[in-house]
């Protein structure tokens, strides 16, 4: 199993000081509404994957399914997905990608809190790896949208950093859509010096990306 959604997540959790210990009996937990918006980040961060830099998104989409055998007749196939991401998108074209994909929450499982050792449940890595997928084949379908949504809501958040400020909150303005998806990248860059380096792109996979009108030269 391939665990991008599952690195995301937990890394993001560590930076922000989690688990920690809540409970009567002093055991690691996670707050899952806190969970829960850090996986809203992760479709954020897996759809700009896919809308600014798709050959690199094609990499993890074949490390995804490296065990699938892309030269047989059963191989993996993202046309119909692709598709159906762009009617799904239509449906909110002011959507954000959590809004579009509409991803399970954990406060509906666990309540309040959850015992830090379901972060590595394979069952919940499981579903994060099938979010973050998602979010992928979404950026992939769909940059333009993501490119409107991206703008729309740095335009927002900007607008209230002074409130933010005089509130004693320490917030940074969003930065521009090209040094985000740099970091982004970053990001799998990171990944990649844990883990292994991303595979080639197998043929079918780079054809039926360019058959649905995907651009795989945007990124430079």
């Amino acid at each position: 199993m391939s665990i991008f959604g599952t690195y995301f997540v937990r890394t993001l959790l560590e930076l922000e000081g989690w688990p920690r210990e809540k409970n009567i009996l002093s055991k690691a937990v996670y707050d899952t509404l806190i969970v829960d918006s850090v996986i809203d980040q992760m479709l954020v961060w897996g759809t700009s994957l896919g809308a600014g830099r798709t050959k690199l998104s094609l990499k993890i989409l074949a490390e995804i399914h490296k065990d699938k055998d892309w030269d047989g007749d059963d191989a993996p196939t993202i046309i119909n997905v692709i598709k159906s991401s762009r009617e799904n998108w239509d449906k909110l074209p002011e959507g954000s990608p959590s809004e579009v994909i509409q991803p399970t929450r954990l406060t509906r499982h666990f309540g309040k809190s959850m015992p830090s050792k379901y972060i590595e449940d394979k069952t919940v890595m499981s579903v994060l790896e099938q979010f973050f997928q998602e979010s992928v084949i979404l950026g992939l379908g769909n940059p333009d949208h993501f490119k409107i949504w991206y703008n729309n809501d740095s335009a927002r958040r900007k607008s209230s950093l002074q409130d933010y400020k005089r509130s004693g909150l320490d917030v940074e303005a969003p930065p521009p859509l090209d040094e985000w998806f740099d970091k982004c990248e970053s990001i799998i860059k990171d990944y990649e010096h844990h883990f292994h380096p991303m595979p080639e792109i197998p043929e079918k996979l780079f054809a039926d990306a360019k058959s649905v009108g995907i651009n795989i030269e945007w990124e430079h």
